[in-house]
């Protein structure tokens, strides 16, 4: 395992060899989302994980900071690690990080599996109730973190969760609120991909929550499933990786 962090570049660490699988984490999270299956993955695959500008152990590049920017990073850690063509998996906005990657970078694409992501843009209520929460965060940061986590997770297991809804919503607070401000911006101000993502070449796949209060499983796979996508919709929220997490990894090995 190698870990490294330069002035003003990413933190990551990766594990391995073989094929290079790149983890991308979601929003106010952060590489140790992938920890615990790691022991698993790194038997098939070369392992990457990195944390996102602002997250983690990787500073915020600047407060204007763009999903472009995002990709611009992840592209400098696979130069440096001489890495010509990876596969991705992204959770939630490290799959919007990745699809805005492969459409820069098509090149170093090999595939992306999107781990309760979208290629779709945001609609008018999702991009309001972000300019809410970005207003939320100057007032009263630590209770919107709180509920926020929280409905990330499906309403059935919550009870059953209460301990890795807690270590989640820590993990998030480790996130500054400039940085939550930033991100919120950069995902409301980014294009539609559903067109690149149903012509793009490379391997593609979604991982999809029954429950997810954010992403409608059926509407992707009545959008996706005949352009060469394959979706897999599992029992859970937003949150599979926690929720469902042996049927999750079975698809990344598979991936």
């Amino acid at each position: 395992m190698n870990a490294k962090k330069g002035e003003g570049q990413l933190f990551y660490k990766h594990y391995g060899k073989g094929e290079t699988l790149c983890l991308l984490h979601g929003f106010l999270e952060n590489h140790l989302m992938w920890e615990p299956m790691l022991d698993e993955l790194v038997k098939h695959y070369h392992i990457l994980v990195i944390d996102l500008p602002g997250h983690g152990n990787s500073n915020l590049a600047h407060d204007e900071m763009t999903l472009s920017d995002m990709a611009g990073a992840v592209k400098e850690v696979l130069e440096k690690l001489e890495l010509t063509e990876v596969k991705f998996v992204g959770h939630s906005m490290g799959g919007y990080v990745a699809l805005v990657f492969a459409e820069a970078y098509p090149q170093k694409t090999k595939g992306i599996l999107l781990l309760n992501s979208t290629p779709e843009a945001d609609s008018a209520e999702r991009k309001e109730m972000r300019n809410h929460a970005v207003d939320m965060a100057g007032r009263n940061y630590e209770a919107l973190i709180s509920m926020s986590v929280t409905n990330l997770f499906s309403s059935k297991k919550r009870a059953a969760l209460e301990q890795e809804i807690a270590q989640t919503k820590a993990e998030a607070l480790q996130v500054s609120a400039e940085a939550y401000i930033a991100c919120q911006k950069a995902m409301s101000k980014r294009p539609d991909y559903s067109e690149f993502w149903e012509r793009a070449r490379f391997k593609k796949g979604m991982i999809l929550g029954s429950d997810d209060g954010l992403i409608d499983p059926g509407k992707m796979q009545q959008k996706f499933s005949s352009q060469g996508v394959k979706i897999d919709v599992l029992t859970g929220g937003h949150m599979l990786h926690i929720e469902n997490f042996t049927e999750v990894v079975s698809l990344l090995v598979g991936f």
